[in-house]
């Protein structure tokens, strides 16, 4: 399969093909393409200059990008027609060991970073959002994979994968104010929209926690597919469970959460993020490199986009024009969709080795990713629009060209 190169006039229209199978056996093989090849197109941004990269990716390998330079390309205005603007890492900063996950304050001030290998230590690092300068950590006993931030900014709630439990944390004090047993190792925390109950994903015991938030009491236990993972609640009280190895979304709603059906999907869905009108939920399709979108009364694919390789997570802005996805494969990228035509562009993260987390702000004009193996987290925007970018390529040309991380998910 050759690489396929659009012309300057496409835009540099992200294009992806993939061959995919199956995932891995483990998480830790999340980003496995079981004897597939990859093709992508990308968009990257280098020194300040727009490149048209055509990078072959094949598995187990990990052969780069070839870049050919192009013509200054313009910036598209963020409510022109076409594909997203061009991307540019804005600000850059060291979190703790394997940070898994970013989430944004609502005041947008903060930014927390989960970071999975730092058990009993620097658990969450804690940024200024605007500029990522550290403000501080904050700490639970066991290992901090993914958190939720409540309305108020008052209380973060972190699942911590070895303890089987979510801690609430009072940031202002930096101490923990309850702990609650949940399923076997938590990942993904959501709250109900009106922050009554919260719901847990239980990876490796297969079902949902439902807590009630104000009692920091278990309410019931749902029983899911395989693996568990990412979740999007209804302000009607919906709730869509993502089935990493089930190939599905498990739906509960009605009182005491009493109907139950499950809807077939992609192979390895992997997060969700529903639309603010509640009408699109969106799915990053792991082994397809594709974010899909799904109409919620239907309950079928209708949309699809193609982003980097192995989306991880994903999440939307608050008008829902854009969907931004850390992409965990070989393409070590962020991507962003605009859903009103499903186009997308991706973006190599210079430095970044493996994206993780991600975290939108509510205009969509930014978004963080962690790397997983180079331990730091990037602010990527649209071009122009803010942020120190020659600053943060100075700073991440430290550890830029370092080798990077073999994977597990990687292949033989």
């Amino acid at each position: 399969m050759k690489p396929l190169v659009l012309p300057l006039t496409a835009l540099a229209l992200v294009v992806a093909t993939a061959a995919v199978t199956a995932c891995g056996k483990s998480e830790a093989a999340d980003a496995r393409d079981a004897a597939s090849t990859t093709s992508i197109t990308v968009v990257s941004l280098d020194a300040g200059e727009a490149d048209l990269a055509t990078a072959r990716y094949d598995a187990g390998s990990d052969t780069g990008a070839t870049i050919t330079r192009s013509a200054d390309i313009p910036p598209i205005e963020p409510d022109a027609s076409g594909p997203p603007p061009l991307l540019e890492v804005q600000e850059v900063e060291a979190t703790g060991v394997n940070p898994k996950g970013a989430f944004l304050s609502h005041d947008e001030k903060t930014l927390y970073v989960t970071n999975f290998r730092e058990s009993g230590r620097h658990s969450v690092t804690v940024l200024d959002a605007d500029t990522l300068a550290p403000k501080g950590e904050l700490i639970v006993p066991g290992s901090a994979v993914e958190a939720a931030v409540s309305s108020d900014d008052k209380t973060l709630y972190v699942s911590d994968f070895w303890r089987h439990s979510v801690f609430y944390i009072d940031v202002a004090t930096g101490q923990s104010v309850h702990e609650v047993k949940v399923g076997g190792h938590p990942k993904i925390i959501v709250l109900s929209p009106d922050e009554k109950n919260m719901f847990v994903a239980n990876w490796s015991s297969n079902d949902v926690t439902q807590v009630d938030v104000k009692s920091a009491t278990v309410v019931r236990t749902l029983k899911a597919g395989k693996n568990p993972r990412g979740m999007a609640v209804s302000r009607s009280g919906v709730l869509y469970v993502a089935n990493f190895f089930s190939e599905s979304i498990d739906v509960w709603e009605g009182a005491d959460l009493a109907k139950h059906h499950r809807i077939k999907t992609c192979t390895c869905p992997r997060h969700l993020a529903l639309s603010p009108d509640e009408k699109t939920l969106y799915i990053s399709c792991l082994t397809a490199s594709q974010v899909a979108a799904m109409d919620v009364g239907t309950e079928k694919i209708v949309r699809r986009a193609p982003v980097g390789d192995a989306p991880k997570s994903i999440g939307i802005s608050a008008n829902g024009r854009y969907v931004w996805s850390a992409d965990y494969g070989l393409t070590r990228s962020i991507s962003v969709v605009d859903t009103t035509d499903m186009t997308s562009r991706t973006f190599p993260v210079p430095g970044m080795d493996r994206g993780s987390g991600v975290a939108v702000s509510r205009d969509g004009k930014h978004a963080y990713v962690t790397g997983w193996y180079d331990n730091h987290v990037y602010k990527v925007g649209f071009q122009g629009q803010g942020g120190h970018p020659e600053e943060a390529l100075k700073k991440l040309g430290k550890w830029r060209y370092k080798p990077h991380s073999p994977d597990p998910g990687d292949g033989p």
